[in-house]
This record gives C-alpha cells, structure tokens and sequence, in this order.
C-alpha cells in the first residue's frame, strides 16, 4: 500500500510547468564562502532531469554529519522533481567527531550559526546562475521548503518561526514549508510560546524509539511536542512504531545499531514527505487529499496526525 502511495505522490498532479518525476539526478558539491561571516558553507545540490523549473527543498544535518545526511530523503525528493541542497554546518559537522567538541557544538551559538548558513544560502541561489553542471536558474525560488534532522530539526524549526529566548535567530519568510525530522521541544519557556507563531505548513516526523544518547532529557514523546504546540493549518505528525533515532538521518552505513532505515520506514517516509511537498510546494490539490487519508494506510503501531 506505501508503493502504492508513493506512486500516487509522484502522479498524482496534471501536467504543469513542473516536470514529473524523473529517476536522473544531477550531483554538484561546492563550498560557498560567506564574506560577511569568513565562514565556508559546504552544499550538495541535486537537480532532477530537464531544464523546467522546480521548487527547492533545503535539507540540515544532524550533530557531527556532513552532506550525506539525509541522501534517501534528498535522492527520492529530487527523483520526484524537486531542487535539493544539502547544507553542511561547519562547528557542528563531523569535525566534531573525536574532537572533545561536542559541548561547543550544540552551544546556543551553533544554532544561530546554523540559521544563519540557511539565509546565505537561499540568498546565493538567487544570485548565482551556475553551479557547475547544475542550472540554478531552474529554481523556482517562491517555492522553498525546510527540512532536516534533529539539530536540523532545530535549525529548521528556528527557520519556520520558533521563538527562542536568545537573539540572533530569525525566521526566513522565504521557506514556505517546513519537515522535521526527530524535532525537539523547547528547553526553556513553553511550548506555545516557542511554537505558537509557526504558521507555514509543518511536517513533523518521529518514531517510538526516538530517543539520542546526547540529549536524554528528551524522550520520544517530547518529539510530538512542536506539534502539539503549533497552531492548526496544514500542520502533519508522523509516528512510527519502533523507529529509533538514527534511522530518520536518512543515511545508510553509518557505525551504530539500527542507523540504517527498514523497508517499512524508508517507503514510508519518501510516500508521505512527497505527498506533502507536493501539496505544499506545487499546490497539487490531489496530493494534499492523499496525504490527509495517509493513516489509513498505516500497519497497526503507526501514527498519522493532522490538525
């Protein structure tokens, strides 16, 4: 039934500007250089087939990953004729790993560092035309989705509208969309004060197993928190029955029990977050049906939501 609705997610829209899905992929790594900030921001684009137009979809790592973070989430979402750019965040990347870091890299700082790597990026593709073999000129920059996975969670959570009680972290009104991967609630003040003006749609995907050794405070239950917190409109919740942490960084190989996703959770995840970029990146009105009935699909243990 998932192949199914992925194979719904991907036909579901008449012909339009936008090609349809596409199994060819353009690969373009590169590091942009911020001169305002002397920092270096390592992206990995992927462009689907054709010279058409397409939305773009950014996508955040998680503490200590790299550009790789997130590849099935990326290659599936370009596969289906989104704009795709990994971002990496030096401070809080894989430099970290082994280095004695890692309180400095989850320091208040990273996260605004983070953000911040966000709005220069979306600024350079629209100044940029090129970038090696990759046509930027193909991005439909009025069409811009968030995504990442737990501190990108976080980075992408700031970036739709959740409040915090530092400066220097500022929403981009360019994203129009937002998914989550293990998002985390706030660690101090409410959580309708930190959520209640998040008002773009907001996916937010989790599992009863999503629990990390480097924040135990935050159990798999909080994960449901941000949406719980954010207003109605447009607003998904994904559970899934025995999912741990690092299966939703959507990268296999990784050393560690269970950090590659099963066939369950891989179909899964790419059926669901098509459905909903489609709806909320294309406007397509069919998928945004389809994803409303998306828990019927669903075995016994899993959990879809909306509000």
């Amino acid at each position: 039934m998932i192949q199914t609705l992925f194979l719904a997610a991907a036909l579901l829209a008449p012909p339009t500007a936008y090609a349809g899905p596409v199994d060819a992929i353009t690969t373009c790594d590169a590091e942009w250089y911020d001169a305002a900030r002397d920092r270096g921001v390592p992206v990995r684009i992927r462009m689907p087939a054709g010279s058409h137009g397409a939305p773009v979809i950014l996508f955040s790592h998680g503490l200590g990953g790299s550009l790789d973070g997130g590849t099935n989430w990326a290659a599936a979402w370009a596969k289906a004729g989104f704009i795709v750019v990994n971002i990496q965040h030096q401070g809080s990347d894989r430099s970290i790993i082994g280095a004695g870091r890692i309180g400095a890299a989850i320091a208040p700082a990273q996260l605004v560092a983070r953000v911040d790597d966000v709005h220069f990026v979306l600024d350079e593709l629209g100044r940029r035309p090129r970038e090696g073999k990759c046509d930027l000129r193909r991005a439909d920059l009025a069409n811009i989705g968030m995504s990442g996975h737990s501190f990108g969670a976080h980075t992408t959570q700031a970036i739709a509208g959740q409040r915090f009680p530092m400066a220097g972290i500022t929403a981009d009104p360019r994203v129009k969309a937002a998914m989550a991967f293990s998002p985390s609630p706030p660690m101090r003040g409410s959580d309708a004060a930190a959520f209640g003006r998040v008002t773009i749609p907001f996916f937010s995907i989790t599992g009863t197993k999503d629990a990390a050794p480097i924040m135990p405070s935050i159990t798999p239950g909080d994960r449901e928190r941000p949406f719980r917190a954010m207003p109605p409109g447009a607003k998904y919740l994904l559970v899934l029955e025995g999912a741990n942490h690092m299966v939703f960084n959507g990268q296999d190989g990784l050393r560690g029990p269970a950090s590659t996703a099963t066939p369950h959770v891989r179909e899964t995840v790419i059926a669901a977050t098509t459905l909903f970029w489609r709806a909320t990146l294309l406007g397509d009105a069919s998928a945004r049906v389809t994803l409303g009935g998306f828990g019927a699909s669903l075995p016994s243990g899993d959990r879809f939501e909306q509000k």
